[in-house]
């Protein structure tokens, strides 16, 4: 067993031995909007009550770009059109955790993995249109400011990428 596997064997030492550990990839993206000096972010909020970026898993023979564009669409209803990617930014985020409730069940039931290692990447797009339609995956959205949207973000590694876009932006 090699020493990454290893590691995150320790993490779930109760679910690896009966079960399996999938490895996931999602694409996603930083959304802003800029009025002079002004840049607002756009940030989803999960069922499970967290704000994060919009972002989906990459689909059979789907390219990152191709899996960012119609993930933004599925969760926000802009179109590729209206939007303009950042040339020069690509940040990653792992993490892992296992499958609760309803997504546990369903893995169950797939014969699919409740451990899960996934890797995000994000992208930086920038958008003049800021009409969001909210997909059934979200409660909420909202735009804010980049220090009011590192306030409001859940997730430790998605601050640290937040972060990296208003350096970039700035």
């Amino acid at each position: 067993m090699t020493k990454q596997i290893k590691n995150i064997a320790k993490q779930f030492p109760q679910v690896i031995a009966p079960y399996c550990l999938a490895l996931e990839k999602s694409v996603g993206a930083i959304i802003f909007c800029k009025n002079g000096d002004n840049v607002k972010f756009l940030l989803m909020q999960y069922p499970h009550g967290h704000w994060e970026f919009p972002r989906g898993h990459v689909e059979e023979n789907e390219t990152e770009i191709e899996t960012m564009y119609r993930e933004i669409e599925e969760e926000t209803g802009l179109r590729r059109h209206l939007l303009s990617k950042i040339e020069g930014f690509r940040e990653k985020m792992r993490f892992s955790y296992i499958a609760k409730g309803n997504e546990r069940e369903n893995r169950k039931k797939e014969k699919r993995c409740i451990a899960i290692r996934k890797t995000v990447i994000f992208y930086l797009v920038k958008t003049d249109n800021n009409l969001v339609t909210l997909s059934h995956e979200h409660t909420n959205f909202v735009w804010l400011s980049g220090e009011k949207a590192l306030e409001r973000l859940t997730f430790e590694n998605s601050k640290r990428i937040m972060r990296v876009a208003i350096e970039k932006i700035t």
